[in-house]
């Protein structure tokens, strides 16, 4: 398959990696001194069980409208969710005539992503999706570290035969590269449930400057993420979408059994980036109010990040 990724971070990056080296065609869309890197130096890419370092197919997004999109296969947009609004109002303008478009494969944090890109484009191209299980981030241009297997979860949000055939054949494409990945009957639930862990450790450990492992291991520390993931499942109940306290608990098995990482909040904190805070605690505590209800463990781990945090004040 013919790739394109919008967004050469971590995730970007370790997916587009090991596509290439199972085969496939991948273009990078990156910016700045990353970029320049890229295109000099090629991508490094360090994992415990997979090394890459090849030049690769590099592009600034103002390039992206001179491309032929006929021959791409999918979008991968693996950019923070904070740039979603902008990307759409880009693919919009680049598909304005309807045809020809790839599909739109969103791999990033937050459950309100492909409403968004929905509204810009037609939903049947829409592939919403997530990956755990994994932690990459750049530690300096051009060079990624990753650990974890990337365990990701596909699923049409409106479902067609064509995207449905799509879907099959993206399954072996990721799963020939390394990837493990199923396909999901219920995205938005598998999205909501990949948010009660973001929302459990992401901004605890952005606000206190510990990885998972420390945070996950206190036995108090501990009990604060069980009510953030909590306050989770509350607030996705307010989109029709039930988790059960079985669920809550596997979702903290898993951020407690899997490696000891820095979660994205604390790594764009370290790097003076812009936190995801609105689509990761902001969307919880909106839920919440819709149903009169509070959300007390992830309003206070929010107000405190935000006052520390966040210049305006």
């Amino acid at each position: 398959m013919n790739f394109l990724i919008l967004g050469a971070g971590g995730i970007g990056s370790y997916f587009g990696a090991r596509l290439l080296d199972a085969g496939n065609q991948v273009t990078f869309v990156a910016r700045g001194e990353h970029l320049l890197a890229l295109q000099q130096n090629g991508l490094k890419l360090q994992h415990p069980e997979f090394s890459f370092h090849k030049q690769i197919p590099s592009s600034q997004i103002c390039e992206i409208k001179k491309f032929d999109f006929s021959l791409f296969d999918a979008v991968l947009i693996t950019t923070k969710s904070t740039s979603t609004l902008n990307l759409a109002n880009h693919l919009k303008e680049w598909f304005a005539d309807d045809k020809n478009i790839p599909f739109i494969i969103s791999l990033q944090n937050g459950v309100e992503n492909e409403e968004v890109l929905s509204s810009y484009i037609n939903k049947k191209y829409i592939i919403a999706g997530l990956t755990r299980k994994i932690g990459a981030h750049i530690v300096s241009p051009a060079v990624v570290k990753a650990t974890g297997c990337a365990e990701t979860i596909l699923g049409a949000i409106e479902k067609t035969n064509k995207n449905k055939i799509f879907l099959i054949n993206l399954k072996e494409v990721f799963k020939n590269a390394n990837i493990p990945t199923e396909i999901s009957e219920n995205i938005n639930l598998e999205l909501w449930k990949k948010l009660i862990i973001n929302n459990g450790v992401n901004a605890i450990c952005a606000l206190l400057k510990k990885k998972t492992g420390v945070i996950m291991h206190n036995k108090k520390l501990s009990k604060i993420v069980y009510g953030l993931m909590t306050e989770t499942s509350i607030a996705a109940s307010n989109k029709g979408i039930n988790i059960s306290k079985v669920e809550v608990d596997e979702m903290f098995k898993l951020i407690t059994d899997f490696d000891s990482i820095k979660p994205s909040m604390l790594v764009d904190l370290e790097n003076n980036r812009e936190i995801e805070l609105d689509q990761i605690c902001n969307v919880v505590i909106r839920n919440c109010e819709e149903q009169n209800l509070d959300a007390p463990y992830t309003r206070t781990i929010s107000t405190l990040l935000d006052f520390t945090y966040n210049k305006k004040y």
